[in-house]
């Protein structure tokens, strides 16, 4: 009985520590293709539902990594990856929006 316990504890923390970006839970649909106003709206309402990290802390990351100010700023997704752009005057960065960690970033 010990033995399987610490197999799934061993499998637990090794999918926990890889470097793979948090992903949104694929049961929950991200693609929106009505493009009625209103549900433009909801749509974007449920990404900032989604999101565990605010735009403002966004900022505060993007201020950091390219020591300037942020220019402009969206919540956005690529698949059940949801993430911010966030661009400066002479850098760009995608933020994760589940944990803060810097997807990519374009000088």
């Amino acid at each position: 009985m010990k033995i399987p316990l610490f197999i799934l504890l061993l499998s637990l923390f090794t999918v926990a520590n890889e470097s793979n970006p948090l992903l949104v839970d694929s049961s929950i649909n991200l693609q929106n293709y009505n493009h009625k106003p209103s549900l433009i709206l909801k749509h974007r309402y449920k990404l900032k539902r989604l999101a565990r990290i605010s735009p403002i802390k966004a900022k505060e990351i993007t201020a950091q990594a390219c020591k300037e100010p942020v220019v402009y700023q969206r919540l956005t997704h690529k698949g059940q990856l949801l993430f911010y752009m966030s661009v400066t005057n002479t850098c760009a960065l995608k933020i994760n929006a589940l944990d803060g960690t810097i997807i990519s970033k374009a000088q």
